[in-house]
């Protein structure tokens, strides 16, 4: 009865997906024609993750796992490009590896979301799945990535987590043998707020224990609303041997952004020895990227706008004063709604200048909005850097890489270009020698990789 059952399950998944995948394809046609029947397969598909997430709450009241029920043991690509050319990658070979492996996403426009990292020298790969799933596989077999059993499900116990597209895991980072894990965990009911647990690093299990946590929560009842795709952030990289930087968004509540007693909409400096944290910069909406230039000393950050105004920011000197980047006061962006109350416009004007009300001005922003989120460094003197775009439409540069050049200063862009691959960039990271790039692109479940010739 209970093999009849797993099958039964099996069955139900397979077609499931499937149905995402169709979705997937149905919604890269464009014509006017097919509005009508978009409109309708998106419908569908946003019935069919309903029914993915019921499987799944019905499932751990026995304990058990969807992601288990596919595969137990693995998580499985296929390599499906081999060594092509890229244009705008001229010295590297792109290939990619696609699996089915990957049942939650980070947006309904994404079949699977994950988030990866390097060890073992680079020559190891990580894999962090949106629901908490870990599995790691050798850097020149990226066909089977082994799972590794963790007690994630004892920590974080609230659905949302494992069954809904704006939770999850939001970045992970790893520091020599030490895993650091980032997500939006939930305090109290009806209450959010962005987490890191750690554990030492382990290819047979992860013993996760709670690093840092932002001093309070974020209410979904508040006068502005709550989105939980705004409080996203949670970025990490690394200082020195003693702090980590960590971004943090407003969930919405834009006054938190300008408000120096919370931890919302900010950049955090995190010690590592006890845990406390100091805001190095703020006023921002929703970072998504995070680089920090031991060698020349300062930060590069991406953020989400609203509707327009993602940005890229740079500050350096990082650590002398609280910089602030001016949102929710200041923004190339304009509300996504025209109703808003004036209370809530006088707290969120959007006001198109920076500069103008005493805020630090972004290095660049881009309207329409591209969907923006990590950066990378390109080159080994911090003067060029690769930027990954979600979005949906190729025509406006989402979908895809943009590459950025610092004039000798780093205080401005000298060059930029966009290389299209029509796949949303969830992830990326880059080795040390920068002969390995990997990005997990979101829209197909895909690992891609670029080789140095």
């Amino acid at each position: 009865m209970k093999i009849k059952l797993n099958f039964i399950y099996i069955i139900i998944i397979t077609f499931l997906i499937s149905l995402l995948i169709f979705g997937y394809l149905l919604n890269q046609k464009s014509s006017a024609s097919k509005k009508n029947e978009i409109s309708s397969m998106m419908q569908q598909l946003k019935t069919r993750n309903t029914q993915i997430a019921e499987i799944q709450k019905n499932l751990f009241k026995n304990d058990k796992n969807i992601n288990d029920l596919i595969n137990q043991k693995k998580i499985n690509f296929k390599k499906v490009v081999n060594d092509k050319e890229l244009a705008g990658f001229d010295n590297y070979f792109f290939s990619k590896y696609t699996t089915n492996d990957i049942l939650f996403i980070g947006n309904r426009r994404a079949i699977g979301t994950g988030y990866i990292d390097f060890y073992n020298k680079d020559k190891k790969l990580l894999l962090a799945t949106y629901d908490g799933i870990f599995a790691y596989s050798e850097i020149d077999n990226l066909i089977n990535f082994q799972k590794i059993n963790s007690n994630i499900n004892s920590l974080i116990k609230y659905e949302k987590f494992y069954l809904h597209e704006q939770y999850g895991i939001k970045d992970i980072f790893i520091d020599k043998d030490t895993l650091y894990v980032a997500y939006i965990g939930n305090k109290k009911d009806n209450c959010y707020d962005l987490k890191i647990i750690t554990s030492k690093l382990s290819e047979t299990y992860l013993d996760f224990q709670l690093f840092y946590q932002t001093s309070n929560c974020v209410d979904k009842n508040n006068n502005h609303g709550f989105w939980a795709h705004q409080g996203a952030g949670g970025r990490i990289t690394k200082i020195d041997n003693f702090h980590l930087l960590f971004t943090t968004g407003d969930f919405r509540n834009r006054p938190l952004a300008q408000n120096k007693e919370s931890n919302y909409g900010k950049i955090l400096k995190i010690n590592i020895q006890n845990n406390e944290a100091e805001v190095i910069s703020m006023g921002h909406r929703n970072p998504q990227g995070l680089y920090y230039s031991k060698n020349f000393n300062f930060v590069l950050s991406t953020e989400h706008g609203p509707k327009g105004g993602d940005e890229i920011n740079i500050n350096h000197k990082p650590f002398l004063n609280i910089k602030n980047f001016g949102w929710p006061i200041s923004s190339y962006g304009e509300h996504y709604y025209k109703h808003y109350s004036k209370e809530i416009l006088s707290e969120a004007p959007l006001n198109n200048s920076h500069r103008k009300y005493g805020f630090e001005e972004p290095i660049k922003y881009f309207d329409p909005s591209i969907g923006i989120s990590e950066v990378i460094p390109f080159n080994k003197n911090d003067s060029e850097f690769l930027i990954g775009a979600m979005g949906n439409e190729i025509k406006e540069q989402d979908l895809g890489i943009h590459y950025i050049q610092l004039n000798k200063k780093r205080v401005k862009i000298i060059n930029h270009k966009f290389i299209p691959l029509n796949e949303r960039v969830r992830d990326m990271i880059i080795s040390k020698d920068k002969k390995i790039i990997i990005m997990f692109l979101e829209t197909t479940s895909s690992l891609a990789v670029l080789r140095k010739k």
